[in-house]
């Protein structure tokens, strides 16, 4: 028996997709109804999939897989979800988001191998007690950055979340470019205003500024990622009122994109020889500037590490493996030694914080 053909008024399968992404991110575009400024990137999207799945036009346009089952009655997470992405093989595609929490790299592959290596992979193992950094092994976010298919992020709020949620819904569903997005969701919460149409289109390309302190040029640029974004702030502060040292802080949810940017802009340039090197999104963002660069990751150094290569100036990596404690003094005697090596101030001023911040 032959199937039958389908009938030339049914919405092709990449339409019915890319119309439900667009019910989607009509719904996000307006989030000051559900989205709590205060709201952690795990309660954040909590709220996200909880409105996506019940109001207006993006009802049912978001297939919700929840792979554990959340014991708090009040927990974000308890929406209305599946238990397999499975049935999604045996029908037209839809939006997927992927609620999970794999700690080891078997774990996530098992996670993938479900949702077809599609959707928006969210992992919240960070909100756990753990003994690894992040909450996750650590070979599995070195083999997140190496997967072309993936791109990860590490975002630092519920408003870079929102961005992350518009920007793959876009490009997986709307462009349809294949692979999935990987979201590291801790659930500390931090204060964000709504980011405008620029900056979160930034934040989706791997990073965007801070609003700054003043308008004075920066001496030191300081960069984070996830949870480390707060120690980056609370350093970029002591720096200013107890150094008067002008900083200019940036947010990176997704060190490995900008790395790959990277990569990519240095390849077209190669093969394009005759014409204006392209620039990357960091390249765009840092400018011509050649100020020390400090970028901080709550993973191992060598994830902020990938856009070493794409700045100018003194850059150094800083990570959970970098120091028996990451904290804000010790971002402080970092950016002051790597002002001291230029000669900006004097070495003494590095010996004055060690004490002043009983590092010492």
């Amino acid at each position: 028996m032959h199937a039958s053909s389908p009938s030339p008024s049914s919405p092709a399968p990449a339409n019915m997709a890319r119309d439900a992404a667009s019910a989607c991110l009509s719904a996000l575009s307006d989030a000051s109804s559900f989205l709590p400024q205060h709201a952690s990137p795990r309660r954040a999207l909590g709220a996200m999939a909880g409105s996506l799945n019940r109001q207006g036009e993006s009802a049912g346009s978001l297939h919700i897989v929840r792979s554990e089952t959340q014991d708090a009655p009040d927990d974000a997470w308890n929406v209305a979800a599946s238990v397999s992405a499975w049935p999604l093989r045996y029908r037209a595609e839809m939006p997927l988001l992927y609620l999970c929490r794999p700690e080891s790299l078997a774990a996530l592959r098992g996670v993938l191998v479900d949702s077809r290596e599609r959707g928006i992979v969210c992992n919240d193992a960070e909100t756990q007690v753990s003994r690894w950094l992040k909450g996750v092994q650590p070979v599995l976010p070195a083999w997140l950055a190496a997967q072309a298919n993936c791109t990860p992020f590490d975002p630092a709020n519920g408003e870079e979340v929102r961005a992350i949620m518009c920007a793959a819904l876009e490009a997986l569903y709307v462009d349809e470019q294949p692979g999935y997005f990987y979201l590291a969701m801790h659930d500390e919460e931090r204060y964000a205003e709504p980011l405008s149409a620029d900056d979160a289109a930034a934040a989706s390309l791997g990073m965007y500024r801070l609003p700054p302190f003043d308008t004075a040029p920066a001496q030191l640029r300081l960069c984070g990622a996830g949870r480390a974004l707060a120690l980056v702030q609370e350093a970029a502060r002591l720096l200013r009122d107890d150094w008067q040292i002008k900083v200019e802080v940036w947010s990176c949810p997704s060190y490995t994109r900008l790395a790959r940017d990277g990569q990519a802009a240095e390849v077209w340039s190669l093969h394009h020889p005759g014409a204006t090197p392209r620039q990357a999104h960091v390249q765009r963002c840092l400018g011509g500037s050649a100020a020390p660069t400090i970028a901080v990751t709550g993973y191992a150094q060598h994830i902020a590490g990938q856009i070493g290569g794409f700045v100018r100036g003194n850059f150094k990596a800083i990570g959970a493996d970098s120091h028996s404690e990451l904290c804000a003094a010790w971002l402080v005697v970092l950016a002051l030694k790597a002002l001291a090596d230029e000669n900006s101030i004097s070495v003494q001023s590095v010996e004055q914080a060690l004490q002043r911040y009983s590092l010492v």
